[in-house]
């Protein structure tokens, strides 16, 4: 027989020829257990098409326009592998493939951010060597219509060379799942740093709310000025920061959206990201999603509680099932307020943890993995392993008390208030052994010009699996809050050591309330 080298990516070749165009077909790869996998190409009209993968046989005619396409599976856990597909004298052989489960790992720049820059990289990469992990990139693209095809990825088993230019947040996490289940796990990372979650739905989804329509017309303008050489959008950019900052310091509602040139091919594009990068691989059977971003535009914190929500439905939509997707809520950053107040990124995690409301979501609390002065902390494998925690226990159900804690309920006592949380797995104790810290209490304030809406610092003790808090400046509470800042210093965590979300038990319009 004749073997038909496999083209890189999916490139267009003849119709007369056999192909595979099935999109992370690829050799290495790791195909997802349990499912029907589809599998398509093309061949010359009319044409038998037959395929092999070890005991399992299956065969499909090309139809009027050379096509084929079929479903094998599903498959049982491990390998390796190979496929063959033939048709006359053509055949495509892919090799080294191995069944397991595939995780997709997507988002900004800390989901980008490379295993060779984590605090402890040296460790990591001695111990990167695993047959049964496999990784593989997709490259970045913006396209502003949905692409049928990926180029340029391959799969690579995991080793100190492949491993080193890989996500630590994503890297950790299949390690821990590998290491743990004893499955072939086949991560596939997606990232662009600092982009936006628009960016990363199609544009239907984005254009489907009202809510979202400012995004879109932003997106016009820039286009209409583009490329703006007269600077009105870096200008307004320079005096938008600058009375955000206030603001911000201030506990006032933000002055608006960030100005952004977002130009032709610019990564802010609305669906850009998703239409190169997320759209062609939708018929890759996965595991579940893993998503690290909100960043990009904490100053929208309030649409975002709305944005990410509805970016977890369409990529379920594209895929035509609810599968399982853990994210990461934003870590501490910046400086440390002497005293409370609002802020954007309190705003930001709390609109995070609102999308547990969609099935089948996990969140991972990441609070004591910041760095003051970097956006980028390089503690990442508390945050991938926190990851595997939480897989395990919501998706592959194992009762492992691998959740942090989150706010319940709270009820008051004279001049305490008594807090309730889920997952606290029996008690509660605090990350560095002392009393609790990061609490706020407030008896309530209507004059919401003036940021701290009332609160005052707390004081707390844990009793078991509860908190009670009070401030003798307060002797009739109504509200309380934690860790509610862009860098708290809070420390409460349960049992097993896991941090708790930030919270807030009143409902005060925030500072974000009106930024679209």
């Amino acid at each position: 027989m004749k073997q038909i080298p496999l083209p890189d990516g999916h490139q267009e070749i003849t119709k007369k020829s056999l192909t595979v165009r099935s999109p992370l077909w690829l050799d290495g790869a790791v195909l997802q257990r349990d499912m029907p996998l589809p599998l398509w190409g093309c061949a010359p009209v009319g044409s038998h098409v037959s395929v092999e993968f070890g005991s399992h046989r299956w065969s499909i005619g090309a139809d009027a326009q050379g096509n084929w396409r079929l479903e094998i599976g599903p498959l049982s856990p491990g390998g390796p592998y190979h496929l063959t597909v033939a048709c006359g004298e053509e055949i495509v052989i892919l090799r080294d493939l191995l069944v397991g489960d595939v995780w997709f790992c997507a988002g900004q720049s800390n989901m980008e951010f490379p295993l060779r820059d984590a605090e402890d990289a040296a460790d990591a990469l001695a111990d990167a060597d695993n047959f049964s992990l496999r990784l593989a990139q997709v490259p970045v693209r913006v396209a502003d219509v949905p692409q049928a095809t990926v180029t340029g990825t391959c799969w690579k088993s995991s080793n100190a060379q492949s491993a080193a230019e890989f996500s630590a947040v994503a890297y950790y996490f299949g390690q821990h799942l590998q290491r743990q289940l004893g499955l072939p796990i086949g991560l596939v990372q997606a990232t662009r740093g600092a982009t936006p979650a628009e960016a990363w739905m199609s544009h239907a989804a984005v254009a489907s709310d009202v809510d979202f329509a400012p995004i879109l017309q932003r997106r016009q303008y820039s286009l209409s000025i583009f490329p703006d050489a007269a600077g009105v959008v870096a200008a307004a950019f320079s005096e938008w920061d600058a009375a955000t900052d206030a603001a911000e310091r201030e506990g006032r509602p933000l002055p608006g959206p960030q100005p952004k040139l977002v130009g032709p091919g610019h990564p802010w594009t609305p669906g850009g990201l998703y239409n190169a990068m997320i759209a062609p691989l939708a018929a890759f059977p996965i595991r579940g999603v893993v998503w690290y971003q909100g960043a990009a535009a904490p100053e929208r914190a309030f649409q975002y509680c709305k944005l990410f929500r509805a970016l977890i439905r369409d990529w379920r939509d594209s895929r035509g099932c609810d599968s399982p997707f853990l994210f990461v809520q934003e870590a501490a950053f910046g400086p440390r307020r002497d005293q409370p107040a609002e802020n954007s990124w309190a705003e930001l995690r709390e609109a995070q943890q609102m999308a547990l409301a969609e099935p089948n979501t996990a969140m991972v609390v990441a609070l004591d993995c910041g760095d003051a002065t970097d956006i980028h902390p390089p503690r990442k494998r508390p945050i991938g392993e926190r990851l595997g925690l939480a897989a395990r226990e919501t998706v592959y159900g194992e009762p492992i008390n691998g959740l942090s804690p989150l706010f319940r309920s709270m009820t008051i006592e004279g001049n305490r208030v008594r807090i309730q949380l889920d997952n606290t797995y029996g008690a509660l104790r605090t990350l560095d052994g002392v009393p609790p810290r990061g609490f706020t209490v407030s008896a309530g304030s209507g004059d919401f010009s003036k940021g701290h809406r009332g609160f005052v610092w707390a004081q707390a003790r844990i009793e078991g699996d509860e908190v009670v808090v009070w401030s003798n400046a307060v002797p009739r509470p109504v509200a309380v809050r934690y860790a509610w800042a862009q860098n708290p210093d809070a420390n409460l965590c349960n049992v097993v050591g896991l941090p708790c979300a930030p919270f807030r038990s009143d409902d005060y319009p925030g500072i974000t309330v009106d930024v679209r």
